[in-house]
């Protein structure tokens, strides 16, 4: 028993030392391939941050593990959505949608959505908001 005890205590440190990506300062990201798609009125209903592969204008975000991310946005209101899809390739090829740990939203707002990344992987990151 008492050697079990003692495991766990020395592990311990471990696991705190790991920490989370929130004792960081955010990287802040802007998208310069972003796209909106507006109804007849002009009203904005989807923002992306860049577009499907084979799209060559652009590539997607780095979203590096262990950081928090602050994304401006041109949606003009708060997003009632948030849709996060990551690739290893840069132009998003082979891209899935982003669970759990590997984008944790953190805020929304009018302006700005923070993504946390609290994987050690590194990825790229396309962001749909609507």
């Amino acid at each position: 028993m008492t050697m079990r005890r003692f495991a766990l205590i020395a592990l311990l440190p471990l696991a705190v030392a790991c920490g989370d990506a929130a004792a960081q300062d955010p990287i802040v990201l802007a998208s310069a391939c972003a796209e909106v798609e507006t109804l007849a009125s002009g009203e904005i209903v989807a923002w992306e941050s860049a577009g499907w592969p084979p799209d060559a204008r652009c590539d997607w975000l780095p979203f590096d593990g262990r950081t928090t991310v602050d994304l401006a946005h041109g949606l003009e209101r708060t997003p009632r959505s948030v849709e996060v899809y990551i690739s290893f390739e840069p132009d998003g090829f082979s891209s899935t949608p982003a669970s759990g740990d590997v984008a944790r939203i953190v805020s929304a707002d009018a302006s700005a959505i923070q993504l946390r990344n609290a994987q050690n992987e590194d990825f790229f990151l396309k962001v749909v908001l609507r």
